[in-house]
């Protein structure tokens, strides 16, 4: 999880944090993702990622390609990046 406050044009974040998560998600181990906006406030951003194995998403954060990628969104936002550990998880009823 990377919760993002962005200093920057929203849609230039969301621009490059698409050009991102295409690299991301041709990394070993990416299994989802989700960006999410906050209504209140536009300028927080949280992206949710599941990944096999923490080992994959440290491997991806260690590949050239993305650590190239990655560059303009820190000109952008500043994020608070997290590895997490599902504790509950949730479908409705009808599914």
């Amino acid at each position: 999880m990377n919760a993002f406050q962005v200093h920057g044009s929203p849609s230039e974040f969301e621009r490059e944090f698409s050009n991102v998560s295409e690299c991301m998600r041709a990394q070993p181990g990416f299994l989802h993702h989700r960006l999410l906006c906050s209504q209140g406030a536009d300028s927080t951003y949280v992206n949710v990622a599941e990944w096999q194995d923490e080992q994959s998403l440290r491997d991806a954060l260690a590949h050239p390609e993305v650590i190239e990628r990655l560059r303009p969104l820190a000109a952008l936002a500043t994020g608070r990046p997290t590895v997490c550990r599902p504790v509950l998880d949730r479908s409705s009823l009808g599914a």
